[in-house]
């Protein structure tokens, strides 16, 4: 059966990704992002089924404009979370806006999309939902605001998938580690050293590895609740600690 799938940040790095992933497979993919010309080379790059929509997660109208559209194609079967922003301070340094920002972006505005199709997918009996959230949301240092977002969007996860299970929908959230996008590409050189040092499998993830456990997460019908973290063992090692003043 094809899918209609809605992907929130679908123009970024990972969610390139897992468009492209979904759309391969045989899913109608409603491609949604912010830029309007990333929007529309990466649908036209993709091809197959893909249709591109302008979203800004943090504004409500536009929100249920983009979830609007993907009724029109049937109804989101697949929501997937990708829409995020990475930046931080150290909390002496942290802006109270830019905190606002980040939890817009990394925890209001996901939740606020899952509300919207839950009640569509409650209606057919079946349903997805997966949010990525991030690695960090076990603590990184100097990245309070961030982890706390990602931590809430975890948190919510578990709790949706306990109130929607019923439903017939699962929740679920990939959690990356370290991966290669524009979103990385600023962070300082001894910051990306000592990250990639302490990634046991010896390399930065890629958006397609997300993607496959994207993939894995929206096609099961049972697991749910869980938090899949993809950081190449990064999670499970000694954290590193260098340079705390």
């Amino acid at each position: 059966m094809t899918r209609i799938v809605l992907v929130t940040g679908g123009a970024g790095g990972i969610g390139r990704a897992v468009c492209a992933r979904l759309a391969a497979e045989g899913d109608t993919v409603l491609l949604a992002d912010l830029d309007r010309a990333a929007v529309e080379d990466v649908a036209g790059a993709i091809g197959h089924d893909v249709v591109p929509w302008i979203l800004d997660v943090t504004d409500a109208g536009s929100r249920r404009a983009a979830v609007a559209r993907a009724d029109e194609l049937g109804g989101a079967d697949l929501l997937v979370n990708c829409a995020g922003v990475l930046r931080d301070a150290r909390i002496r340094a942290l802006d109270p806006s830019l905190f606002r920002r980040l939890t817009e972006i990394n925890l209001v505005g996901p939740l606020a999309m899952a509300r919207l199709v839950a009640a569509g997918m409650a209606e057919r009996g079946r349903g997805a939902i997966v949010n990525v959230a991030s690695r960090a949301w076990l603590g990184t240092f100097g990245s309070t605001a961030y982890s706390t977002a990602k931590g809430g969007l975890v948190g919510a996860t578990r709790s949706l998938a306990l109130e929607l299970g019923p439903r017939g929908i699962t929740v679920n959230a990939v959690a990356p580690g370290f991966v290669e996008t524009p979103m990385t590409d600023g962070l300082p050189s001894e910051i990306r050293r000592r990250t990639l040092a302490a990634i046991p499998v010896g390399r930065a993830g890629t958006p397609d590895d997300v993607a496959a456990a994207v993939g894995y997460l929206a096609g099961t019908g049972y697991v749910t609740g869980q938090v899949l973290v993809a950081c190449g063992g990064r999670s499970i090692g000694a954290p590193y600690a260098e340079g705390r003043n």
